[in-house]
């Protein structure tokens, strides 16, 4: 190789780009259209290179992602916590308070084709009937209440019940005061097949409570005889979180107490919050772990 290479070497980096001047780029094309040993090298300088990543990068990639991962983790746990508090407040605002009976609650009117009004005061937000029958007479079941949701948040305007009358059967109209005390009759004849009734609340939850705690039990009873078998002991861990969920949700939702009056409302709040402790605390022990594991790594370090 002569100092005539060694000099197009020199140049040929800045040939490739093209930032060379029109005499020098002459010049070194002549010398390639001759020279096959520069003429190689400028080949191989024209391919592209092979960008090797550095090592270092794939690391710091893995903890980006797991730092975004945590991040969004953590919004998601204060997103559901935040949605459970505001659950169980609607739950708990809007809790029937039934109204025992009083004179002035409502008014019952009979009008021209048979059927009965009842309208109740102003202070009363919302009423359920119950229908059955017994022999040829309707039996109606009514009651009434207000929550504190409506009492400084709704205006509902004035409630007013119609019951319909076929005419040929005679009808019974009862008050359920649902505190214990006894159904008043308001309309119709007392043919003493109600007299002395009282409306008792349902008692549903203690049986769902003690089943949810059954299979807590149950659950903790296999995690621990098998727990040498990791594959079986996440589905335990995830699976436990269920009944723990459910009795949380009833106490916060219900406290201690197991009747209700509405237990289909009641049920359906504590079922909703239950589905947002369970997520919130699947959430929370993901990121338990998370940093359990980054504590590990640094003690490793």
């Amino acid at each position: 190789m002569n100092n005539k290479c060694n000099l197009i070497r020199d140049i040929l980096p800045l040939y490739v780009e093209d930032m060379v001047s029109t005499d020098t780029r002459e010049f070194v094309s002549e010398h390639l259209e001759h020279c096959e040993a520069c003429r190689a090298e400028f080949e191989h300088m024209r391919k592209p290179a092979d960008i090797i990543p550095d090592a270092d990068i794939v690391p710091l990639k893995r903890i980006k992602k797991e730092l975004f991962i945590k991040r969004l983790q953590t919004v998601f746990l204060t997103a559901i916590l935040a949605c459970a508090i505001v659950t169980v407040l609607f739950g708990i605002l809007t809790s029937p308070k039934f109204f025992p009976y009083s004179d002035d609650l409502f008014n019952v009117n009979s009008g021209a084709d048979g059927s009965i009004t009842i309208a109740f005061d102003n202070k009363v937000t919302g009423y359920s009937c119950m229908k059955e029958f017994n022999d040829e007479t309707e039996i109606y079941q009514i009651n009434a209440w207000t929550t504190t949701w409506d009492i400084y948040s709704s205006n509902r305007g004035k409630q007013n019940m119609v019951i319909p009358s076929a005419r040929e059967t005679n009808i019974q109209i009862f008050y359920a005061q649902n505190d214990g005390s006894e159904d008043v009759l308001i309309y119709g004849t007392n043919d003493n097949a109600y007299q002395d009734t009282v409306t008792l609340p349902r008692q549903i939850f203690l049986p769902y409570f003690m089943l949810a705690f059954l299979v807590l039990v149950i659950l903790a009873v296999l995690r621990f005889l098998l727990k040498n078998k990791q594959a079986t002991i996440v589905w335990i861990d995830r699976a436990i979180l269920f009944p723990i969920s459910y009795m949380a949700a009833h106490l916060c939702t219900k406290g201690i107490n197991f009747m209700s009056y509405s237990s289909q409302r009641d049920f359906c709040v504590i079922i909703l919050v239950a589905m947002l402790f369970y997520f919130a605390m699947l959430t929370a022990k993901s990121l338990y772990k998370a940093k359990i594991g980054t504590s590990q790594k640094k003690d490793r370090n």
